[in-house]
């Protein structure tokens, strides 16, 4: 990449940065609905121009903070592969609460805001789908369903802990969010579903 290109980058990233940041301390402050590309600029120290040069209007930059998220913990699931994880969660649970803890006070002021929990129902949704697809793939209608709404019983309470940590209200570290929320799902593992997955992982290292 020519140097030019590069600075060009790099301020791209910058400016994407503090709009982010601004939008993220205004939500906190007023209703989305009530937030102007005005105030956003004004926050961020940047023009107008730059703003529209990223986003076409308020509603696009949320959508775009909440899809950025989004992939991330996507592609993290399926690097690690949705049955390693089913089996053992700790790197994928690791790998999550750094990603987050990387930028917590960004995250912190998107999430606890009014809409932040839009973004924990799609966070929780697609955990949810591709959990529920796999299930539904390796157990019979009956079994899954149990397994199914143990995974549903799972993710609600790891979503509560992660509010919980991001507000700060126990004193959580972000090793010791890591570490309880591995801790409280390998002690209640749906042992019937991990030893389905081990027969089809054995079975494919055999063929």
């Amino acid at each position: 990449m020519a140097v030019g290109k590069k600075s060009s980058h790099k301020n791209a990233a910058r400016s994407r940065h503090l709009i982010k940041q601004a939008f993220a301390e205004l939500l906190n402050e007023k209703d989305m609905a009530k937030i102007t590309v005005t105030d956003i600029v004004e926050r961020a120290n940047i023009s107008r121009g730059t703003f529209y040069a990223h986003y076409l209007d308020v509603y696009d930059l949320y959508a775009a903070i909440q899809s950025n998220i989004v992939e991330a913990i996507d592609e993290t699931l399926d690097q690690l592969g949705i049955d390693n994880v089913i089996l053992d969660p700790t790197e994928a649970i690791n790998l999550g609460v750094a990603f987050l803890n990387k930028n917590k006070n960004y995250y912190k002021l998107f999430l606890t805001s009014s809409h932040g929990e839009d973004l924990i129902k799609r966070i929780i949704s697609l955990a949810e789908e591709k959990l529920s697809h796999e299930i539904r793939s390796l157990l019979s209608d009956e079994e899954a369903t149990e397994y199914i709404c143990h995974m549903y019983y799972t993710l609600g309470g790891f979503r509560s802990i992660l509010i919980h940590w991001f507000q700060d209200n126990v004193g959580m570290t972000s090793e010791q969010c890591a570490d309880y929320l591995t801790k409280f799902y390998l002690a209640n593992r749906p042992e019937r579903l991990c030893d389905v997955i081990r027969e089809k992982q054995k079975s494919a290292v055999h063929k």
